[in-house]
């Protein structure tokens, strides 16, 4: 069983009281990638970046084409089609993004506050096995289950090509979208993607799409700044094991 963290989801109070209340909503990946701010933005969402000199194109006459022109500047493999892989973000609250006060008491890092204001003037503050419990317990409207996968992100230097281990962490093809650059590390992000068992689930929400499930048990919602600005006394796992 995989740890079980407490996360935060930012975001409008209205959206959160929905989650609240049962209706998980997740983006489709493409969102992300099209996205043009600088905290919510990746264009390269589920992508990996390979070593432009490691690559190998040959002609009719098998010569290798890059030894009479030069090498891209970049070169990047992704999977064909995966642009409505649909995916739930949130801020995981672990050691990495707290400071130890003493006798159980933490602060959040300043570096955290910055990475994760402009998200939200709302924090919905929850467990992951709260959230993962419930979808597994319900079906789409078409009445199939509902498969998911879940984690915390990986970040790494996309400019390294020396270990490609990361996006290969448990043989799932789902690895590479839980990697991204360093430059997001701030905001410790954990990451649920689901799917459906047999087919693809049909976005219902624009090009998003809702789950419908019970309301969240363990759940409650605070304004963004005083939370940031709490003092916590946390006894339960923040270790990232």
């Amino acid at each position: 069983m995989k740890p079980n963290f407490l996360i935060a989801k930012f975001g409008k109070r209205e959206h959160l009281e929905q989650l609240l209340n049962g209706e998980i909503f997740f983006n489709n990946i493409q969102y992300y990638r099209d996205d043009g701010t600088n905290f919510r933005g990746d264009s390269m969402e589920g992508r990996i970046p390979i070593d432009p000199t490691k690559i190998q194109i040959y002609d009719k006459n098998g010569k290798d084409i890059f030894d009479s022109v030069p090498y891209p500047t970049s070169f990047i493999e992704s999977f064909l089609d995966d642009n409505d892989l649909l995916m739930f973000c949130a801020a995981t609250i672990t050691e990495q993004v707290l400071n130890h006060q003493g006798n159980h008491t933490y602060r959040f890092k300043k570096e955290f506050k910055k990475a994760i204001r402009e998200f939200g003037d709302h924090a919905l503050l929850t467990y992951t096995r709260n959230l993962i419990d419930n979808i597994r317990a319900v079906t789409d409207e078409s009445g199939q289950k509902i498969a998911c996968d879940s984690g915390r992100i990986i970040y790494r230097d996309l400019s390294d090509f020396s270990d490609y281990s990361q996006y290969n962490t448990t043989g799932s093809p789902l690895d590479r979208y839980f990697v991204k650059s360093i430059d997001y590390r701030n905001q410790n992000e954990w990451r649920l993607i689901i799917d459906g068992e047999e087919r693809k689930i049909t976005p219902n929400c624009g090009k998003g799409f809702v789950l419908k499930t019970k309301p969240l048990e363990y759940a409650t919602i605070m304004k963004t700044e005083n939370l940031l600005n709490s003092e916590i006394r946390l006894e339960a796992n923040i270790k990232s094991n």
